[in-house]
Order: C-alpha cells, then structure tokens, then sequence
C-alpha cells in the first residue's frame, strides 16, 4: 500500500509541472534569433527542429544563405544562443595569394570572436591541411564560451567556425533544473523519454535534490539526484511481471 501510495502522489505531482516542459519560444522565434545573429535576412533552405540535451528542450536551426551552412542550438526555454557554426562551402581568399603566419590567424579568430589575448584561459593551434589547401585550426576558450577556427593560410579567409557556451555545473551554487534532472535520470535509461519519468523537488537533510522514478520497459528505477551537482546519489530498479502504474 506504501508503494501504491507513493505512486500516487508522484503522478499528482507531475500533474503540476507539465507546463514547464513545453517551449516558451516558438519555432518561429528561434530561427529569427538565429538569422538575426548570424546577420542573414534571405535563406536558400532553413529546417528546425525541437529535441532534448541535457534535461532541456533546444532548437536545431539549419540554413544555408550565401553558399554557408549556419547550425545554431537555441534554448527553447530563455532565447539563448548555446552553440552555433557555420561552413563556408564555398571556398574564397579574402586576400588571394597572401600567406599568414599562425600569429596573424590567431589574431583573425580572436578579434571575430571579440575577445582579447588576456580573456582566454587557454588556447591551442596547429597547421594542418584540409582538401589539398593549409589551414589553420584553431581552439581557445574564456571561461564562459569555446570557440573552435579554421583559418586558411592562404588569405586568411574563416572557413570554420562554431562557439559554446561552457556550463559549470553547480560551481556557484545554483540548482538545476528539473528539466536538466530529468535529463541526466533519462540518460541511464536509453529509450525512456519524459513521457515515462516523474520527478519533483524536495529537501533531504538540508539538500536540495530530485527524486522521482522512471518506469520503463515494464521495469520501475527510482533515483535520487543532487540539485546542484547533478549527481546521481540513489539508484534503483525493479523489475516487475505485471501491471503498471
């Protein structure tokens, strides 16, 4: 009966938080935050999809427009722009004929992303060659973003580009969120989706964590998780023979 119970209340109180489940920015505002960044007004093709990463709901955005392919995650939740990329299909010399040196490519790669020398907490480069031409790939992060180039020697034209945003989970203290614990809990469970997990917040000695459970394949894993690591601390699972919740 305990177990029936606690059944029970966890159903009523996934109940309560579906709303936070669903995108507050639509389809259509994600690809304007993305060609709006990216500065294009005109596409040749754009598709968008919805998916999960990490416990949160995120626009793909694909689109081509000037011969360059743009891919941009959108937080579905807040707008923000989580990573972006772009290929220049086209190949073409700013500068023809023009060698740059690996100094002269780094300064390229950091006044695009607009950060300086001092910002960087570390930063690696190599030469390298990519369909017969020598390119400079190049990698450096702030702290708060990663930023991958590749630079062509020959002109010194950006031929590659994505930026991520770097996420310190629980270094200040903030909490996850349930959507973020919910996704960690369905990582151990390839083939669950959210339709399949409960979970809620609660205080377990003073700790803030998440607890729920997952019911699966007919088999029951119930989990606990801090709120602010993200750590997994308790992990079951019962298989059961029959009937369901």
């Amino acid at each position: 009966m305990k177990k029936i119970a606690r059944r029970v209340l966890m159903a009523l109180a996934i109940m309560m938080i579906p709303g936070m489940l669903f995108a507050a920015v639509s389809r259509a505002d994600a690809e304007g935050i993305a060609l709006s960044d990216a500065g294009v007004g005109r596409t040749e093709f754009i598709h968008t999809e919805r998916d999960w990463e990490h416990g949160r709901q995120i626009y793909d955005v694909e689109f081509y427009a000037d011969g360059v392919e743009y891919d941009y995650e959108i937080d579905a939740e807040t707008g923000e722009i989580i990573s972006k990329d772009f290929d220049a299909e086209r190949y073409g010399n700013s500068n023809p004929g023009l060698m740059i040196d690996e100094i002269e490519a780094e300064d390229i790669a950091l006044s695009d992303a607009g950060i300086s020398w001092d910002d960087t907490e570390y930063f690696r480069t190599k030469m390298d060659r990519d369909h017969g031409r020598i390119v400079y790939e190049i990698e450096f992060s702030d702290g708060h973003h990663k930023y991958e180039y590749s630079i062509a020697a020959d002109g010194g034209r950006i031929l590659e580009y994505s930026e991520e945003v770097v996420r310190k989970r629980g270094s200040s203290g903030d909490i996850i969120s349930i959507e973020e614990a919910a996704g960690i809990a369905l990582e151990r469970v390839p083939g669950a989706t959210e339709s399949d997990i409960r979970i809620r917040a609660e205080r377990d000695d003073g700790r803030r964590i998440y607890e729920g459970s997952i019911w699966y394949d007919r088999t029951e894993y119930e989990f606990e998780i801090d709120a602010v690591s993200g750590r997994i601390i308790e992990w079951d699972r019962d298989r059961e023979r029959d009937g369901f919740f």
